[in-house]
């Protein structure tokens, strides 16, 4: 990959992280409950759960790709169309007055809240579309183990910074700000994940 793919993926990855929703919800939960230790565990979780689930996938794209080279062009459209999906999804469930709520469950938080933020993070069905999205875009059918490690360790180390920062800034005014412009968040990212997937079309 070159450095403008690495960019791009670093980019599209850290819009995914920003955007508010339920991992956003559960590592603020987390810390309120636990404090900010548990949220940093927390974060760290998520982070290694996205982290795996991005090798996992790069992994298997490789793969399909070598067994079947014509799966590139689709895979590459398909995943440019969700990324303006997403975007506009976004956009839309921005106007909207309803918040999603997570589910409370305090005591498996404070027991391992490593294994919650993991779990949260590997077992979303929502992130294999959003894998598709993005990753579709960058891996190759050449792509090395060190490529593919490092695309993992890419998605790992975005996701677990972004959240690490909230819990540490929670009792100031990050968290909360996020919280209280949730809805101009989402229509700034989904505008542009809709961008990039227009740049990903012309280029």
């Amino acid at each position: 990959m070159t450095p403008e793919q690495w960019l791009g993926l670093a980019t599209v990855c850290t819009l995914g992280a920003m955007s508010p929703g339920p991992s956003l919800a559960f590592v603020m939960r987390n810390t309120m409950a636990g404090g900010r230790r548990v949220g940093l565990i927390t974060a760290i979780g998520h982070g290694i759960g996205i982290g795996f689930y991005a090798f996992a996938f790069v992994a298997l794209l490789s793969g399909l790709l070598a067994a079947m080279p014509s799966l590139e062009s689709g895979l590459r459209w398909t995943g440019i169309a969700l990324l303006i999906t997403f975007g506009g999804l976004l956009m839309r469930s921005s106007f909207s007055t309803e918040t999603e709520s997570v589910v409370s469950e305090p005591d498996v938080m404070e027991r391992n809240p490593f294994a919650a933020g993991f779990a949260i993070a590997f077992f979303n069905p929502k992130i294999a579309a959003w894998m598709v999205a993005v990753y579709s875009q960058f891996v190759e059918v050449d792509s090395s183990l060190l490529t593919m490690v490092g695309m993992g360790g890419l998605a790992f180390a975005i996701d677990a910074t972004w959240y690490a920062v909230v819990a540490v800034l929670l009792s100031g005014t990050l968290a909360t700000s996020l919280q209280d412009h949730a809805q101009t968040v989402d229509r700034i990212v989904g505008v542009l994940l809709i961008l990039s997937g227009i740049l990903l079309i012309i280029l």
